[in-house]
């Protein structure tokens, strides 16, 4: 049988070999715990929770964090921003966002007063400032520094006033307050100072997590589930209205993608998030919903900002090479992956920028499949087949792990086929996964792996910098950054730290275009192609509204309510 039709004949035999369970639980039908609470499924369970960690930024971490905290700005479906915990967006226009003469800018925020934190300490000025202190402590491993230095300073002229006073240009400056998530200062300032590099996991890693959202956590059994309940004392934001009709939220962790779609199927599950169900899965629930003539469970695909590629660490003996990096996409056909997988429905990625974004390069080089290139490139580097037809070079075998998150269905089953094609230029491939509990929280950012799958999820207005930029590496004794392949490119460094402070967008798209370019020549991640996650909930639960963006479903949790 040729290459090409056996790997498919293996991509057809994994996608009809595996079935779901009976079903189990509740008959179809209401919410399973009465029309004040939401049994919400997801696949994956956070480490932590805290806003301003770099280890807590999981998807489902801020699923779960968007119900306990708000910040000043939100965004919503249809990707507009609105003001939350402030009572305007600064504008150039209005000049509470000035560009001084000599390049600096200063932008001034008005707190909305009569918030608190859920212990009943007001939420002011302090928290912004105290956040950004964090944010800016060397020994904390945090996703926000780029921004945050980006600031002078932050007057507070009364508790319910900020003057941010940045340093540069920005151009998201009115989207969030010097890049830096609200923590609570007199909750969290005494465990800070005793250990800033431990802050991740001293705080924000259980219950209580103080917040000032719409929901308190109650309750987080480790490897189970997290329930928040509805805070009395929430007054309310245009995105996330006051009083609640869904007074609590129970999140459960099902890693099994047929086990949670069996609670799907059961009822048990009353709306499962972008993480729970893999497209492959999704397409197949689908059909199964529209044969047996079931109405009660609402399942879309939202299309959106979700990448899906594969990190490859660039310090690794083989993936050191640009030439092995480039004959790994030569050797793999995601065109016909996706065809035959997802049946069209997700498009082949060829950047690090979904093509939804204001800034995708649509010229930028692609790398169709050929897996004679592959080879020969392979042969250039000097690697020659050893007796068992896989390469080798210097006494080294050309052998690389292969990991992502378990129990995902459809990324296993590109893992395998991917396995199967690389096999066939040469290359050993061992898929070793873990759960995403680990992965997200230690492997990716300490970097112990050599070929990382899973997806990043982009904000309308999201830059390169931190993911890209050559000093941006985190480390396994320090996580701080998201460059996890270890990507270093002078020249993308200068263009992905410039591209913020160009307040213009028409020249951010020009910059964006060359780093782009530079970025596909390098290749140090595969880019796969571009997500639309299925989420489903039941026919009775209103304002459901996916953004497919970085922005989780749980954005207006409060707007959420049952009809019968």
């Amino acid at each position: 049988m040729p290459n090409k039709l056996r790997w498919f004949a293996l991509l057809l035999a994994l996608v009809f070999a595996i079935g779901y369970p009976a079903l189990v639980g509740a008959a179809p039908g209401g919410p399973a715990s009465g029309t004040d609470t939401v049994n919400l499924f997801t696949q994956q369970e956070p480490s932590c929770f805290n806003p301003t960690a770099d280890a807590c930024q999981m998807f489902v971490a801020s699923m779960v964090r968007s119900t306990i905290f708000v910040d000043a700005v939100g965004l919503s479906s249809t990707w507009k921003y609105s003001p939350e915990m402030v009572e305007k967006i600064p504008n150039l226009k209005d000049g509470d966002w000035k560009v001084l003469p000599n390049g600096k800018m200063q932008v001034t925020w008005k707190i909305r007063q009569g918030f608190t934190w859920q212990d009943g300490a007001p939420v002011t000025a302090q928290d912004w400032i105290w956040a950004r202190f964090v944010n800016l402590h060397p020994d904390f491993p945090t996703a926000g520094r780029d921004v945050a230095k980006r600031v002078d300073n932050i007057l507070a002229p009364d508790p319910y006033t900020m003057v941010v006073q940045w340093n540069k240009k920005y151009f998201g400056a009115n989207l969030s307050v010097a890049g830096s998530s609200i923590i609570p200062k007199h909750a969290t300032e005494k465990l800070f100072r005793a250990a800033p590099s431990k802050f991740d996991q001293a705080w924000g890693t259980g219950v209580p997590t103080l917040g000032n959202g719409p929901y308190i956590l109650k309750q987080w059994q480790k490897g189970a589930s997290i329930t928040v309940e509805a805070n009395p004392n929430w007054k309310g934001t245009p995105l996330q209205p006051a009083n609640p009709t869904v007074k609590r939220i129970n999140f459960r962790f099902i890693s099994d993608t047929n086990t949670l779609i069996a609670n799907v199927l059961s009822g048990s599950a009353d709306a499962t998030d972008e993480t729970a169900i893999p497209f492959v899965s999704g397409l197949e629930l689908e059909k199964r919903l529209k044969s047996e003539g079931r109405t009660d469970v609402v399942l879309r695909a939202e299309p959106g900002l979700v990448w899906e590629h594969i990190d490859l660490n660039t310090d690794n003996l083989h993936l050191k090479d640009k030439r092995v990096r480039q004959a790994l996409i030569y050797a793999i056909n995601r065109d016909e992956l996706v065809n035959q997988l997802f049946e069209g429905k997700q498009v082949v990625s060829h950047s690090f920028l979904p093509e939804k974004h204001y800034a995708y390069n649509k010229a930028v080089k692609k790398y169709n499949f050929d897996p004679a290139k592959a080879k020969a490139l392979l042969a250039e580097a000097g690697y020659t087949p050893g007796s068992d037809g896989i390469l080798q070079k210097g006494g080294q075998r050309l052998s690389l792990v292969f990991m992502t998150t378990a129990g995902n269905r459809t990324r296993e089953q590109v893992q395998q086929v991917l396995q199967s094609q690389w096999k066939t230029v040469g290359v050993e491939v061992k898929i070793q996964n873990q759960p995403a509990r680990a992965y997200f929280g230690d492997t990716l950012p300490s970097r112990k792996f050599e070929m990382a799958m899973f997806a990043w999820v982009f904000s309308p207005q999201a830059d390169c910098e931190g993911l890209y930029t050559g000093d941006t590496i985190p480390s396994p004794e320090h996580h701080e950054g998201q460059n996890y392949s270890g990507y270093k490119n002078d020249e993308v460094t200068k263009i992905c730290h410039a591209i913020p402070e160009e307040l213009d967008q028409a020249k951010r798209v020009e910059m964006f275009k060359r780093a782009q370019d530079l970025w596909v020549e390098d290749l140090p991640v595969i880019p796969l192609y571009l997500r639309s996650d299925y989420t489903s909930h039941k026919a009775g639960l209103q304002a459901w509204l996916p953004t497919g963006a970085d922005t989780p479903v749980t954005w207006n949790a409060p707007a959420w309510k049952w009809s019968r």
